[in-house]
């Protein structure tokens, strides 16, 4: 099985179906715009935004991963410290890459307001108590543990199965433990909230 850098498997997220990411962004900043996708993976929100009629441009340290995305330009390369040398009307940085620790996320925040005002972003909702689950996403099939929770970070492992394969992936994720903890974050990438975007509220935009 093709592995990307972060341990990310390649042939199971290229079965994700899509989960009406694209309509979230619409609500947003509707077509046509230009979108900056960071850690676009195999191109499952990507495909929802081109065939909206955005331009965009995906950004991933996958080679193998940006191989599966189609209608959109393409860079190979992590996020921290990127630097395209032009602006776009919006940035999308999804994937719960905000749960990354501090100083990852400081530097994720960096990066979208180097090449946006407006930033579309992807998190866990705020004060997320998670309890083991198992789910299905299209063929695939998840299965959630959560070992603790201390200091505002969720320590577990997902284990996805598809095609008689599976794959475990263990997370440290930070959880926002209030609307404020949240701002704060933001302010320190020279970010606002701006609002959610969904009821969940696992969706917002955030304005420079």
């Amino acid at each position: 099985m093709s592995v990307a850098p972060d341990g990310s498997p390649v042939d199971l997220y290229a079965l994700l179906p899509d989960r009406g990411e694209g309509e979230l962004v619409a609500a947003a900043l509707p077509p046509p715009a230009t979108v900056l996708e960071l850690g676009c993976g195999t191109g499952r929100i990507t495909r929802q935004l081109v065939a909206r009629g955005y331009s965009v441009t995906a950004v991933d340290e996958s080679a193998e991963m940006l191989g599966h995305v189609c209608g959109a330009e393409t860079v190979c390369a992590r996020i921290e410290r990127l630097d395209l040398g032009r602006r776009f009307d919006l940035v999308l940085l999804a994937s719960n890459l905000l749960s990354a620790e501090a100083g990852r996320r400081r530097d994720f925040l960096d990066t979208c307001r180097r090449h946006s005002d407006l930033v579309v972003v992807e998190t866990l909702p705020i004060g997320w108590q998670p309890a083991g689950r198992e789910s299905e996403l299209g063929e695939v099939v998840s299965r959630l543990r959560v070992d603790r929770v201390a200091g505002g970070v969720v320590h577990g492992e997902v284990e996805y199965a598809a095609r008689g394969r599976t794959w475990v992936h263990t997370f440290a994720m930070r959880v926002f433990a209030d609307d404020e903890e949240l701002a704060t974050a933001l302010a320190e990438a020279g970010l606002r909230f701006d609002r959610w975007l969904d009821r969940e509220r696992g969706w917002f935009a955030a304005r420079s």
